[in-house]
């Protein structure tokens, strides 16, 4: 349990004793008047400590919630004016309270994740806490005695942010909008463990239990139905270029070479913009001649598509709407003149909705059957100084939602909005994008996609399912981004132009019914890689996640160098699987090693590779490893029974079933059928079946009696 001593200002761990944070100072910055140190004041209110300035009339209270599973830190800041009538005494928009920490003792190793655009957010691994980026979101550090972990809360009103400076960290409160005399919020929650897995999921659960925030833990959300299958967008494919007759080209493709795609995303360039600002509900008439419903209903009818969705930002377009179009009158009690004389949805939750349902009301009616919601951390850009940040976020967020959930059932794609205010205010949408865009004609642009996806669903991944972006299966880099898709526990889409699809860069992924093989949880680095940037450090990115019981483990090579990296693969990269045998499956080498408690693997990768592997515990005389021409084998498990001296294992589909035993089997049938049985390499006793021509589920029947 961590521990408060308002004696000498640090925070301990009670059963330890060792110091987390150490030595604290407060700020404020009033409009007009600059940054103001404040003076500690033995009384305040209980279980506070009270800061105030040489006339007492500004004062912030810091009380700590000490909870069995972390520390949340409340800041109340508050500034007396003798006149309600006078001249007024506000703090200023940003930092308008500062709280400063002079050390974190003992740190060796660092990850923290800031938002080095307005969009996204990347990971930062120096362990100079001087050093840390402004914006920052979400601070990991290791010491010789476990993990602790800060992660700043975004609430009603203000948003809390870390950065560096050369006394220490500094945690900034800002509303973004002047004119207040109080400053109250929850300003970050803080856990230490053993386990940095467990940190972020536990300090978000320990933040939504105060009921001052709006969004709920991932484990609370359920994953979209709609996007458990494969998907094509035609973002990368056409950029604005979209058109009727090109979606029909491309579906034409993708049906005849059997890949069978189950939804659709018609990305930017659908819609009837002018300058950059929404003009209609309905497809730009020149793209598509017949209207976006008649487009919807060919790619349905015609190629087996079951669900289309379309793309827009959280302001209707770029620009808002169009102010001289007929839609602009039919809806203007329900927008805003935003900063820049944009008119977009009213940050009010019952004046926005208003817009969103009149808008996916036509769509639903259209066929539409999900949307993906662009732009989403330009609220703070369109209504700074006019509404505090948090509310405005949450106001926003809460009637698009009320609207998806009406129309498509909560199904939403949530895009370009990693910043802290987005994050912290979505009520109920459940899968959100994890990074910046795959950009196809960057020659090595997977080094920094793989290292922002991985490293961000460390601390994003506790909040949502992450949306790790589409790719071109060819493409110099496919196997790579393939390989990433793996392990991301979301969705996969490909958006390959007309021409370029390369079935087998996307048939690991996917079974013959259009279902992605997902697993079960967000990948995340692991824990040997965690507080080090393998750009930057020859060393392999390893990114795990688990399904069915088995680990699932993906390295690649994006170290910034020529020469080749080494690692090693074990049981310690999974969590909860120290300390037993393991299988080890080799995707790409098609081999299966035994690795007793306490070996390692050695992995080498030379510049561009990626390796998969699964990692199956080893608890009974035999175990299936899965269905070996999918990257997580185990996923296609549906279950797994065992009787003195038989094993039956049923299947999704048919493939190259693999399993491992110390006892050579007498008989194998696949649905009743005698089967072929080939032997693995050396003496570990892996055996493949090949049931490749069998049609829907498969039982695998193995029998060891002679």
């Amino acid at each position: 349990m961590l521990e408060w001593n308002d004696s000498n200002s640090i925070i301990t761990i009670r059963n330890d004793g060792n110091v987390v944070l150490e030595g604290l100072d407060v700020f404020v910055r009033l409009r007009d008047e600059g940054e103001l140190k404040l003076s500690r004041r033995d009384e305040g209110p209980e279980g506070a400590i009270r800061f105030v300035d040489d006339t007492g009339s500004v004062r912030v209270d810091v009380r700590f919630d000490v909870r069995q599973d972390g520390l949340l830190l409340y800041v109340d800041g508050a500034i007396d004016n003798p006149s309600p009538f006078g001249r007024q005494r506000t703090f200023a928009p940003t930092d308008g309270v500062v709280l400063q920490w002079a050390a974190l003792p003992g740190l060796t190793g660092l990850m923290a994740n800031y938002q080095h655009k307005d969009w996204w957010t990347r990971p930062h691994f120096n362990p100079d806490i001087r050093a840390l980026p402004a914006r920052t979101q979400s601070l990991l550090w290791k010491t010789a005695h476990g993990f602790r972990y800060l992660l700043p809360v975004c609430g009603e009103r203000i948003r809390t942010d870390l950065a560096g400076c050369e006394s220490g960290l500094r945690v900034r409160l800002s509303a973004f909008q002047g004119g207040f005399s109080r400053y109250t919020s929850l300003a970050f929650v803080l856990t230490a463990g053993a386990d940095p897995f467990e940190l972020p999921a536990r300090s978000v659960r320990l933040a939504a239990e105060t009921g001052l925030v709006a969004v709920r833990p991932r484990e609370e959300k359920a994953y979209p139905a709609i996007l458990d299958g494969l998907g094509w967008c035609s973002w990368d494919a056409f950029y604005h270029e979209v058109s009727a007759e090109g979606l029909d080209r491309k579906l034409a493709e993708l049906h005849g070479m059997g890949l069978p795609v189950r939804w659709v995303m018609i990305d930017d360039g659908w819609s009837d913009v002018r300058d950059r600002m929404l003009r209609s509900f309905d497809a730009d008439p020149g793209k598509f001649p017949d209207g976006l419903g008649a487009s919807v209903r060919s790619l349905k009818q015609r190629y087996g598509v079951r669900h289309v969705g379309v793309w827009h930002t959280i302001a209707g377009y770029w620009g808002g709407i169009d102010p001289e179009s007929r839609l602009f009158s039919s809806v203007r009690s329900s927008l805003r003149e935003a900063n820049g004389g944009a008119w977009i949805p009213a940050p009010d939750a019952a004046a926005g909705f208003g817009f969103w349902n009149a808008w996916h009301g036509y769509l639903r009616r259209q066929g539409v059957d999900f949307v993906k919601v662009d732009s989403q951390s330009a609220v703070l850009n369109f209504l700074r100084d006019q509404e505090p940040v948090g509310s405005a976020a949450r106001a926003m967020h809460t009637s698009l939602e009320a609207s998806v959930a009406l129309h498509f059932g909560g199904c939403v794609i949530n895009c370009m909005g990693m910043a802290s205010e987005n994050v912290w205010n979505r009520p109920s949408s459940a899968l959100s994008r994890n990074s910046d865009d795959f950009v196809p004609n960057e020659p090595h642009g997977f080094r920094e996609h793989a290292l922002q996806n991985a490293y961000n669903s460390f601390y994003h991944g506790a909040f949502y399912w992450g949306d790790w972006d589409m790719y071109w299966t060819d493409h110099h880099e496919a196997r790579s981004n393939m390989v990433l898709r793996a392990v991301s526990g979301g969705p996969v889409y490909v958006s390959d132009k007309v021409g370029g699809t390369d079935p087998a860069n996307i048939r690991p992924l996917v079974y013959r019914d259009g279902a992605i093989v997902r697993c079960d949880e967000p990948g995340r680095p692991c824990a040997d890689c965690l507080t080090v940037d393998p750009s930057a450090v020859p060393v392999p990115l390893k990114v795990w996640s688990r399904s069915n019981g088995t680990g699932a483990l993906a390295l690649f090579h994006i170290y910034n160098g020529d020469e080749d990296v080494e690692g090693f693969v074990s049981a310690e990269d999974i969590p909860g699987f120290k300390g037993q045998p393991v299988i080890v499956w080799d995707s790409f080498a098609g081999r299966a090693t035994k690795l007793e408690e306490g070996q390692r693997l050695a992995v080498r990768l030379k510049p561009g590779e990626a390796a998969m592997y699964s990692i199956v515990p080893v608890r009974h005389g035999a175990e299936p490893v899965g269905l070996v021409d999918k990257l997580v084998p185990a996923h296609a498990i549906e279950h797994c029974r065992r009787e003195e001296e038989r094993m039956f294992v049923r299947l999704k589909e048919g493939g190259k079933f693999v399993f491992v035993t110390e006892w050579k089997p007498a008989r194998v049938w696949a649905n009743g059928r005698p089967a072929n049985v080939l032997a693995g390499d050396g003496t570990l006793g892996a055996y493949e079946v090949d049931c490749s021509g069998e049609n829907g589920p498969v039982d695998i029947e193995i029998d060891w009696r002679r």
